[in-house]
């Protein structure tokens, strides 16, 4: 291995499989009682020759039958997967033995329960080895010590594996060739093991494909220097003359395997049992799968199958629910709205790409799903029990056509904590303690105009500045132009809202948002919304092992008491919300109030930290004071409260007009300016017809928004639900003492300085005459506003955004405080 200047020429997939490996490890495939593999050792053969390979072995798991079968073609040699077993707990380990007799096969088969004995039959036999994808847990009972002995007992590792991860792959080669002389004593003193050769710190690497499926022999394999015979090619292997070559794998790819596999066991238990008769499901991956005999393309097959054939002469087979999902299947397919661009062309016809064969099942859980589930709420909403079932039996199918996916991401990953446990342990560079350093921020609103927005550009915005790698996910219409990283996935559909039909929810592509996370490598995932990309976000982060950090923006349990005046939905949302958020590593939340009051509802205090809000007092300051600002929308220089936020129930918008409308029978010379859009606005427009005193703006933006907060006199805010109050923030950053109520995040804005008013609001019956006694008192008190004007500037200035992103960042490794007492009647 240390002559470079000898081309390595000779090339040889050391781990692949044939049908003879008959034990899956996987659980998608144990569940169905399917076989690991399918393929044929003379398949493997053909395959591994095409694909370039000089010489051809077959590794089934514990036996020697696939190699035996194609002993007597050319180049070929006898190669097993051993399973074999630290007596001590039974953890299991995969080792390649290589280039063996069947003698030393049988013997292997004997010692194989004993990692210590087999390890010294092969020093004694001098077999050629290789430790298989050494960080995947064949049954998650190997521990850090027992990895530590591996490096001791074994000289040779496989890199390189061509259906695994590529981050194991990272992860062994920065800690082999971190392995020192002075480590290896050490262990091997720690454990009394003798290691063996001259050099055990130096480890020899092999790749294989670990191909289950034929389609992707020797995408991983090992090269030696030119070999003219399997004898040379062999002493070049044992005397560590040789190098990994090829990919790693991943999770698409792994699932296409899956699909091939369970199409053979469709094949070979299904369709050749006269009984069995053929499965809807099966039948349309018999079409999809399959290589077409004839020149006709991909989407023409299928189309004229459930378009055609299969409707006019089988309908009779099928249940109303399968044919529900046939008519829903034709119609996609007769769109042009399942198969990729490069299948639904012209082009000469040939089986589907992982990449391709990952679109099309997408396509067809995205498209039935969201078609699927707007006909269950349709049934619902009108009470059709039965269509409700038919709906939900339909996504049957749905499901499977993405269960392989989801078990390849589940499978890819599932040894990730481990893996973050050997850097640690073996003190490798801190990049690789996690998947990646960059973090990834989810919300299902982005094209609105509301606080969880602005927080999220306004810190994404500042962390692109400073270099931090962060890109924000999203599912809009259409992606805004902002300055950070966004990627925005388009709707499949969107949906309004029961009972606030002006919101609508949109369904993403669930299963290309969590390949997109796995592919970017981010190594946390903040959520937002617990939404439909919230839910997303926090399965990607489940499968994939991630750091989750869950923020707690918006008081949606309040909001849907408001809305429906509905309890019991009300603690629905509330379960809903303590579930989904305790699902995460940590909760950021935007005040101390609502870390109390998470807490009283169910939420884990332990996991809750407080991340306030800041503002930026170059955009916000009362330097942007403009005296005839108002008369732009019909009003006059006069002492004018403003309010700024969206304009519905939920915001008390009503509570403050009823307020105002008493406070103007002592002083009608007052203003109110209604800075926002909402629900409400028409209705509004149309109660205050009588009052010329109420401004109405609309949307404000930029300096338009910024002269709006500096040009008015006193802040009005007298939402219940927010959760912090970034509109009371840019009104103080503006100079405005602010009147709120005691409950929610934005009465700890005013108290930290005495900025404000804080109102009771409590008492339904009495909350209009609190909250105009509370404007008319900085009515009345010019003074008082001036001395609120001077507290309200410094309550600003000390909530910078750049701190904000100094908590954020270190929000899953900073010490929690302890929670503060309960505070009588702190949450209503």
């Amino acid at each position: 291995m240390d002559q470079p200047h000898v081309p390595f020429t000779a090339r040889a997939d050391l781990h692949v499989h044939s049908r003879y490996s008959d034990r899956p490890s996987e659980w998608v495939l144990r569940r169905v009682g399917a076989p690991e593999c399918f393929v044929e050792p003379l398949q493997v053969y053909e395959r591994a020759i095409a694909a370039g390979m000089n010489f051809v072995t077959i590794s089934d798991h514990n036996k020697i039958d696939g190699a035996l079968d194609i002993a007597h073609l050319p180049n070929t040699y006898i190669s097993t997967e051993v399973t074999t077993y630290f007596p001590e707990n039974d953890a299991k380990m995969h080792i390649l033995a290589i280039g063996i007799t069947e003698e030393q096969f049988r013997a292997i088969q004997d010692l194989r329960t004993d990692i210590y004995a087999l390890r010294r039959f092969f020093v004694a036999e001098d077999i050629i080895y290789s430790v298989a994808h050494p960080l995947f847990l064949v049954n998650d009972r190997l521990t850090i010590d027992q990895f530590e002995k591996l490096l001791v007992l074994f000289n040779r590792f496989e890199l390189i594996n061509g259906t695994r991860d590529p981050r194991a792959t990272q992860v062994v080669e920065a800690l082999l060739n971190s392995l020192t002389p002075q480590m290896i004593d050490d262990l091997a003193n720690k454990h009394g093991i003798e290691p063996v050769g001259p050099t055990p710190h130096k480890k020899l690497l092999t790749a294989g494909s670990d191909d289950h499926s034929g389609l992707y022999i020797a995408s991983a394999h090992t090269v030696t220097p030119h070999a003219e015979t399997v004898e040379q090619f062999l002493d070049h292997l044992r005397h560590g003359r040789h190098e990994p070559a090829g990919r790693s794998g991943s999770s698409v790819h792994l699932a296409h395997c899956f699909y091939q596999i369970a199409y053979g066991y469709y094949k070979q238990r299904i369709l050749r049992d006269p009984a069995g008769g053929g499965s809807l499901l099966g039948e349309m991956l018999k079409r999809l799968l399959e290589p077409p005999t004839q020149a006709s393309t991909a989407a023409a097959r299928v189309r004229g199958y459930v378009g055609g054939w299969v409707w006019r002469r089988r309908k009779h087979r099928y249940s109303a629910t399968e044919q529900l999902l046939i008519e829903e299947f034709a119609t996609l397919f007769n769109q042009n709205k399942l198969l990729p661009a490069s299948v639904n062309g012209n082009s000469a016809p040939r089986p589907m790409t992982a990449a391709e064969a990952f679109e099309t099942s997408c396509n067809l859980a995205h498209k039935l799903g969201c078609t699927f589930l707007q006909r269950f709420v349709d049934k619902a909403t009108g009470g059709d029990l039965i269509k409700c079932i038919e709906a939900i039996a339909a996504m049957g199918p749905v499901v499977a056509a993405i269960t392989p996916y989801i078990a390849a991401f589940k499978t890819q990953h599932k040894d990730e904590k481990f893996i973050q446990r050997v850097t640690r342990h073996f003190d490798l560079d801190p990049s690789l303690h996690t998947r990646g350093p960059g973090r990834c921020w989810v919300t299902d609103t982005f094209d609105d105009v509301n606080g969880v927005t602005r927080t999220i550009r306004t810190l994404a915005s500042a962390a692109a500045q400073q270099d931090r790698p962060l890109t924000v996910l999203t599912c809009v219409d259409k992606a805004p132009e902002v300055n950070f990283d966004l990627k925005n996935f388009e709707p499949v559909e969107r949906f309004p809202l029961p009972e606030y039909p002006q919101q609508q929810v949109a369904f993403p592509p669930f299963m290309q948002i969590i390949e997109y996370i796995e592919r970017q490598r981010f190594g946390e995932v903040i959520i937002s919304t617990p939404g439909p990309m919230g839910l997303t976000a926090l399965a990607a982060a489940k499968m994939l092992h991630l750091r989750t950090v869950g923020i707690y923006h918006t008081d949606f349990p309040n909001y849907i008491r408001m809305l429906t005046d509905d309890l019991a939905l009300e603690a629905l949302t509330w379960r809903y919300m303590a579930w989904f958020f305790d699902q995460c590593d940590t909760i950021l939340v935007p005040s101390e109030y609502y870390r109390r009051y998470l807490v009283e509802h169910g939420f884990t205090a332990e996991k809750i930290r407080v991340l306030r809000r800041g503002v930026d007092p170059r955009r916000f300051n009362p330097h942007r004071r403009d005296e005839s600002f108002w008369t732009r929308f019909g009003g006059r220089e006069a002492t004018t409260f403003l309010y700024t936020g969206r304009i519905s129930s939920e915001k008390n918008v009503n509570l403050l007009v009823d307020a105002f409308e008493r406070l103007l029978k002592d002083d009608p010379s007052l203003q109110l300016a209604l800075v926002g859009d909402g629900p409400m606005l028409t209705a509004l427009r149309g109660r205050c017809k009588h009052m010329p005193q109420v401004l109405m703006t609309g949307f404000l933006e930029g300096d338009d928004l910024a002269r709006a907060y500096a040009s008015a006199d006193a802040f009005v805010f007298p939402s219940t639900t927010d959760t912090f109050g970034n509109v009371v923030l840019e009104a103080m950053a503006s100079g405005l003492g602010a009147i709120v109520s005691d409950r929610g995040g934005p009465q700890e804005i005013v108290s930290a300085h005495d900025a404000g008013i804080i109102v009771d609001l409590s008492d339904a019956s009495q909350a209009a005459d609190r909250l105009a006694d509370a404007m008319r008192q900085l009515a009345d008190d010019p003074a008082l506003r001036a001395e609120l004007h001077e507290r309200a500037k410094r309550t600003a200035a000390s909530m910078s955004w750049s701190a904000v992103l100094d908590t954020l960042w270190s929000a899953t490794t900073s010490p929690q405080r302890p929670l503060a007492p309960l505070m009588a009647g702190s949450a209503q």
